[in-house]
């Protein structure tokens, strides 16, 4: 896959999340929509995990801004998520943003 990874394993949501959006709109800004690959793990309870969750949930919220493919639709991993940048998405303190 061309593009770019951020890997967010052992971070908690809030600093999973700033990271995941400042690597986005650094994309964007350089005009480069690209895929990023954003490993996130899939938790170690077997049913996901909360930083899987929270990723896909925040992409979901900013539909406009990014599309996103989970990993196991294509890929057969749940523990990653594909981002395809579009338009600015909000970080932390900006309304849009999550205050977990």
């Amino acid at each position: 896959m061309d593009g770019d990874e951020i890997d967010l394993h052992g971070l908690r949501v809030p600093e999973g999340l700033a990271r995941l959006a400042a690597r986005c709109n650094e994309r964007v800004r350089a005009g480069n929509f690209g895929p990023i690959r954003v490993v996130h793990g899939y938790g170690s309870s077997g049913r996901g995990g909360e930083l899987r969750a929270a990723v896909r949930e925040f992409l979901a919220r900013h539909e406009g801004r990014v599309e996103f493919v989970p990993g196991e639709k294509y890929f057969n991993n749940p523990g990653v998520t594909i981002v395809y940048p579009k338009r600015l998405l909000p970080v932390t303190g900006d309304p849009g943003f999550p205050k977990r």
